[in-house]
């Protein structure tokens, strides 16, 4: 087994299912570690996260269970090196458009000699006392790179006209593809039924799929969830934890307001 349970998951031909995690409270993530969800993407990118914060999470998802997964903000040295030296197993990042910028994002994410990232042991890497952080510096790199996956979102028409050379890219771990962006760049927002978005989705995971690396996705419900993976995808982040957390309650709430009897005057008996 590997440093990774999504690459562990992927090897083994299992679908990984996730969720997209904002409410940036430790004892949240906690939560989510017993609902059978695999991993949790930590969205700094439109959170309200600071380092601390997100180092935090990161910790909370390790003793959940969870792969952490962090969601930055943009292609610099500060928003990957933080993320990877705080222990994140996965970086997802958006708004990519040029084949350079998915190269500065391998050289900044990978220790050499497939990248140049800052060295450091870090939290990630139990400050150099883990046990697998030992021995030859070389090691260290290797391990570091396979812990860490490098998911570069697909969410642009610039980016998914050069999908096949992006998805082939050496460092590149797999693709997130970002449906409401995505469609919003092809000029047909939310339309994820219209034939060119769809032909859009299946070019990425099929570029993917040459390339031996796993394809991951947003799905927004149960069913879409589902059709998803069983259509091949090799996970999905369901759905965001505000508006899962808002939908059970309102659900709850509802329910209990329908089951109420009219007032006829009569006590209550239990």
């Amino acid at each position: 087994m590997s440093m990774n349970k999504l690459r562990d998951l992927y090897a083994a031909g299992k679908p990984a299912i996730g969720t997209f995690f904002s409410s940036g409270n430790a004892a949240m993530m906690e939560c989510l570690g017993y609902t059978g969800l695999d991993f949790a993407v930590i969205d700094t990118e439109h959170g309200p996260f600071d380092t601390e914060t997100m180092q935090d999470l990161i910790r909370a998802a390790e003793h959940a269970g969870l792969a952490p997964v962090v969601r930055i903000a943009d292609v610099t040295h500060k928003e990957i090196q933080r993320s990877a030296d705080c222990g994140a197993q996965g970086l997802i990042i958006p708004c990519l458009r040029s084949l350079d910028d998915f190269k500065k994002a391998v050289d900044l994410a990978k220790y050499a000699p497939a990248g140049n990232r800052g060295f450091i042991k870090g939290r990630g890497a139990g400050f150099g006392y883990a046990e697998w952080t030992k021995g030859p510096l070389e090691a260290y790199f290797a391990k570091s790179n396979e812990k860490l996956m490098l998911i570069p979102q697909c969410e642009t028409v610039e980016a998914l006209e050069q999908i096949e050379e992006i998805a082939a890219l050496p460092g590149v771990d797999g693709i997130f593809i970002g449906p409401f962006d995505l469609s919003t760049t092809m000029g047909i927002p939310g339309q994820f039924a219209d034939p060119d978005f769809l032909a859009a989705e299946l070019r990425i995971k099929k570029a993917c799929e040459a390339a031996g690396k796993p394809c991951y996705i947003l799905s927004m419900t149960e069913e879409e969830g589902s059709r998803l993976l069983n259509e091949g995808y090799a996970g999905v982040a369901h759905s965001l934890d505000f508006a899962m957390f808002t939908d059970a309650y309102t659900k709850t709430v509802k329910a209990i307001r329908d089951g109420l009897k009219k007032k006829d005057g009569s006590r209550r008996t239990r």
